[in-house]
């Protein structure tokens, strides 16, 4: 009789107890403060740069005007908080924002201090050369005499290794810096993801892209404060719909604004983009 008296008490002392241990999800947080705080790149276009009025806009930038709508019925709804490369992972994990999107690629030792979602863009690193330079392939390119223009992580640095070994190295925080470095001749090439390598190519005469790749594949995704699984998986849930599902078409509109085709993989039941 004691013990099931203890046990009734201390049940009760849970259920009472328990409410002050939980906290609130970010999601909570958000839709009590009816504003969404992003961190991105002011200096990465076209996914997320500062046009000649001081606004941000690009390909990710209204990622998250959607992201607002959807959430807060507002795309105005949102705040961006501009970072460097190096600076994403303290905004983040210090809950200064409530999450990130910058072109950011999906690395293991990256996941093991944030949380990703599944990716909301395949990609590939390619490479943008001068004009002036007459490379037309990596093994060209690879010579002592020409200097490599790449941001300052250790993902890029491995790549430089493997890729071009014989190059020397400029790096920098700002993706745009990379391209400032190549228009004023301190770099002969940069090296990026490919939709930027594509945008810069197809905006700016005097430089080519080389048509080999430095890798392949790269999943570029939502980032956040690990341990919050009720925001984690909202976020997650949008970007699979916005992939493969109910928001395919409004992520679509954006590909062909900013890309001019149709996101990849190809539907083959889509006209061309």
């Amino acid at each position: 009789m004691f013990c099931r008296r203890a046990m009734l008490l201390i049940a009760a002392l849970l259920f009472v107890v328990a409410p002050a241990w939980a906290e609130d999800s970010r999601l909570d947080m958000v839709v009590k403060r009816d504003k969404l705080i992003v961190g991105t790149y002011s200096t990465a276009p076209p996914l997320s740069y500062k046009d000649d009025n001081g606004e941000f806009v690009g390909f990710e930038i209204d990622l998250a005007h959607l992201l607002a709508k959807y959430l807060l019925g507002d795309p105005s709804k949102v705040e961006f908080v501009a970072f460097t490369s190096d600076g994403r992972w303290p905004a983040v994990l210090s809950g200064k924002i409530d999450l990130g999107i910058a072109s950011t690629t999906i690395y293991p030792d990256r996941a093991a201090r944030v949380a990703f979602t599944s990716p909301y863009m395949d990609s590939g690193i390619s490479v943008l050369v001068r004009d002036d330079v007459p490379a037309k392939t990596l093994a060209e390119l690879n010579d002592e005499k020409y200097t490599l223009a790449e941001l300052n992580n250790p993902q890029m640095a491995d790549r430089a290794k493997r890729f071009l070994p014989k190059m020397k190295t400029l790096d920098f925080d700002q993706p745009s810096s990379l391209f400032v470095a190549l228009k004023s001749g301190q770099a002969q090439a940069m090296q990026i993801d490919t939709p930027i390598i594509d945008w810069y190519a197809a905006n700016n005469p005097g430089f080519h892209e080389l048509p080999e790749l430095l890798s392949s594949v790269q999943n570029n995704a939502i980032f956040m404060k690990p341990g919050d699984f009720i925001w984690w998986r909202y976020l997650d849930t949008v970007v699979q719909e916005w992939r493969w599902g109910s928001r395919y078409d409004d992520y679509t509109a954006l590909w062909q604004k900013w890309f001019k085709k149709n996101p990849p993989p190809q539907r083959f039941y889509m006209k061309p983009g």
